[in-house]
């Protein structure tokens, strides 16, 4: 966060994934985003690293060990100042019941694994200018 309270384009990227393998790879996908990366492995570790990073952009498994990730997301909402945050469902369920229950959960947009670098690349660039503004 800024000093003033609001998120600048330094601020950090969450990604929320339980699966060490495809963390790491997604560390390598994601060199080049000039923001620091920090990584949550289940649902409790993201709201704690939520608190201690102020991230403005949050990449969330569905299918995390304690919680899923609609829960996941509904309890970030709910959070005083998230109306800033830009959420993105990763799953490896992609159907148009997903993606409708994804929006409704709050999150910004979905990317369905296997992961595409293509889309991957096409979301993140998306969603990281529109939190720079």
């Amino acid at each position: 966060m800024t000093s003033n309270g609001e998120h600048g384009s330094d601020a950090a990227v969450l990604i929320v994934e339980d699966d060490a393998p495809l963390r790491e790879i997604m560390q390598l996908l994601l060199e080049d985003v000039s923001r620091p990366i920090i990584f949550a492995d289940s649902g409790r570790s993201a709201l704690q690293a939520l608190e201690k990073h102020q991230p403005n952009l949050i990449v969330i498994d569905l299918g995390l060990p304690d919680m899923h990730g609609f829960d996941l997301a509904k309890a970030i909402r709910a959070r005083s100042g998230a109306a800033d945050l830009r959420l993105i469902a990763f799953t490896g369920y992609d159907s148009a019941t997903y993606r409708r229950e994804a929006t409704e959960a709050g999150f910004d947009d979905y990317l369905p694994k296997p992961m595409d670098l293509n889309s991957m690349e096409a979301v993140f660039a998306r969603i990281l200018g529109d939190v720079s503004n």
